[in-house]
Parts: structure tokens; C-alpha cells; sequence
């Protein structure tokens, strides 16, 4: 049996705020949300990981997944 990996909390730092600009409230994100899907609008030059960092510590959930459009 595989072992969970603990994963170390974070606090949220005034630059992870900045870092998530809005939710993105339209009617294919809405349609997402039936499937535990969030949508958000971030900054352009922010990578994967940090939007995975800002979100799991801004509103406390496990990220497991961080897909991105330009």
C-alpha cells in the first residue's frame, strides 16, 4: 500500500494575492464547477506552480491539477 504524502502547509504571502487576479464566472466555468473544477483568472507571467502554491494556501484545498491558456 502506497504511503499519502504529507504535504506542508503554507501561509499566504501579499504576493500570492496579487498573484490570483479574479474567478472567472462564465457559463463553461460554471459547468466545471459541477465537476470540483475552479476557475481563475491569474497573472500572465505566473507559472503552474505558482498558482498551484497560491491557491492550496489562499483558500486551504489540495490543488491537484493546474491547466493554463494564454
Amino acid at each position: 500500500m502506497a504511503k499519502a504524502k504529507k504535504t506542508e502547509k503554507r501561509e499566504a504571502t501579499p504576493a500570492m494575492f496579487d498573484l490570483i487576479e479574479r474567478p472567472l464566472v462564465t457559463e463553461k466555468s460554471t459547468a466545471a464547477s459541477e465537476f470540483n473544477k475552479v476557475v481563475f483568472q491569474v497573472r500572465t507571467d505566473a507559472t503552474k506552480g505558482q498558482i498551484k502554491d497560491a491557491i492550496e494556501a489562499i483558500f486551504g484545498v489540495d490543488v491537484t491539477k493546474v491547466n493554463t491558456i494564454n
